[in-house]
């Protein structure tokens, strides 16, 4: 899976370091979670949107469903929201996969990271 170039890594290390950011998956989670969607079958359409920990206050990506190119870099992911035509789907591969997750307003979200203070209600 692509990486994060020299300087954004440098950044998100920083960011780790310092203590503003919390890990909670790894890479390794993140390819098993992107490995799952793209075998997904076909009835349960899953879609994603995302958020990067550079991205400004309240950003959030579109809806996609494009797993295969548009998830990645998986190592400056905030958090992803999935949504499927079937959450019973979502959550069995989710527990099945060991992927901690919340329910944030009716979606599910898988959190890369978390930041001081922020603990999800993990589900």
């Amino acid at each position: 899976m692509p990486r994060l170039n020299a300087a954004d890594k440098k950044r998100l290390v920083t960011m780790v370091q310092r203590g503003d950011l919390h890990p909670v998956l790894n890479h390794t989670k993140w390819a098993e979670l992107r490995s799952e969607m793209l075998a997904a079958p076909m009835e349960a359409h899953p879609r994603f949107r995302v958020r990067t920990v550079f991205s400004p206050p309240g950003f959030c990506s579109d809806w996609d469903s494009e797993f295969y190119y548009h998830i990645h870099p998986v190592e400056e992911r905030e958090w992803l929201e999935l949504k499927s035509a079937s959450a019973a789907w979502l959550h069995e591969v989710l527990r099945r996969n060991s992927i901690p997750f919340s329910v944030e307003d009716g979606v599910v979200r898988v959190w890369g990271y978390t930041h001081p203070g922020l603990q999800p209600q993990w589900v």
